[in-house]
Formats: structure tokens, sequence, C-alpha cells
């Protein structure tokens, strides 16, 4: 009888163990949810594959509602600007100017948009930010900047006045979004920029720097 009571009285104890040991585990795992929650990434932002219904390689044969505008020569032949017909100047709260649409190779592969005034500029800003969240740059001085989006002069060759102004970033993996503004001008400039065909034009005008060199030296 003793026997069976001590036996009795070791199962007992490796029950209890055991609900202490299925209670420990329910609530480590509870903690374990609970942080794994809190350290979840957030949404990332959106990163558009183009501009409004137009998507970047976007052939210029295919749409009918363009308007090739006055080129600079420096932009060169392979990369030719258009106006959209009908274009809505608008974005968010805010009134533009114009946009440009510019091909490289016949393939859409940015937009450059101008605007006048603080108001638009902060509307604009006010926009960005809701869509694509927190810059990727803090505003900081537009002269200890590159070349521009546009790519056709850099910022630090313009005037002065040019200068004086601030930016933002934002960089997807698609897209990167450039908006500038100058106070002394009292205008900026949004531009979106495809990654990949920029980076395929930039490879390209590369290589053709180089054949042009070896054709200059006899080659």
């Amino acid at each position: 009888m003793k026997g069976d009571l001590h036996i009795s009285k070791i199962a007992a104890l490796k029950v209890r163990a055991m609900m202490r040991i299925k209670i420990l585990t329910i609530v480590f795992g509870i903690i374990l949810v609970g942080c794994s929650t809190s350290i979840r990434p957030s949404k990332p932002p959106p990163d558009p594959d183009g501009f409004r219904d137009i998507k970047w390689g976007t052939e210029i044969s295919t749409l009918k509602d363009m308007e090739k505008v006055q080129q600079d020569k420096s932009s060169g032949k392979d990369l030719i600007w258009y106006r959209r017909k009908g274009d809505t100047l608008s974005i968010g709260g805010a009134k533009l100017e114009n946009i440009f649409y510019s091909f490289w190779m016949g393939e859409f592969e940015s937009v450059w948009i101008d605007f006048e005034g603080e108001e638009n500029f902060k509307a604009l800003k006010k926009e960005l930010f809701g869509r694509f969240g927190k810059a990727h740059e803090p505003e900081g001085s537009i002269e200890k900047k590159g070349k521009s989006a546009r790519g056709e002069r850099s910022l630090t060759e313009q005037s002065p006045p040019d200068r004086a102004g601030t930016l933002y970033t934002w960089w997807g993996e698609k897209t990167e979004i450039l908006l500038s503004y100058s106070k002394d001008r009292n205008k900026g400039t949004l531009t979106m920029n495809s990654r990949k065909i920029r980076e395929e034009r930039r490879d390209y005008e590369k290589q053709k720097e180089k054949q042009e060199r070896l054709k200059e030296r006899g080659f």
C-alpha cells in the first residue's frame, strides 16, 4: 500500500510539473507573438511602375495622344520629349505648369513636371509624403547635389538663383522620385525616372563614349 501511495504521489507531482510547463509554454508563446508583432516591419511604400496610366518601357508608337516638343541639342537624338494632349495639370492640390514625358530609344523612361509658387510646392510635398512616406534624404541645398534628373546639365552649373533651394528624394526598386524647389526663383520641379531604363541608358552612353574615343585614336 505504501508503495502504491508513493507512486501516486510521484505521478501527481509529474502532472503538476507538466501543467506548469504547459502554462509557461503558453505564456512564452504569447510573449514571442507580441514581440514579433511589435518588430514586424511596416508595409513598404508603393513603388510606381510609371506615371499615371503609362508604364515605364511603354513604346511611344503605342501612344496616340503625344506631341513632340522642341528638343535641346544636348539631349541627343536617342532622347525625345513629348507633351500629352489634354493632360491634367494638377497633382493632389498642386497646380502644375507643364508635364513632359521622356522617351529613350522609343521607350518611356521619365517624366519632368514644372510648377510655380510655394503653395504648390507644399501641396506636392504633402501628396508625395502621403503616398510614398518619408523622403530618403532630408531637405538640403540643391547646390550640394550632382546632375539633375533630366540629365541636361548639373544643378551646380546653373546660375546662383537656381541653386538656392530644397531637394527631397524617394528611391524605389522601380522608380526614383525627386522634388526640388527654389525660393529665389519661386519655381520647382518634380521628376520621376525608371531606374532600370536609366541604368541601361547610362551603360549605353558609357559604351558609346568608349567607342568614340577608340575611333578618334584610329581603331
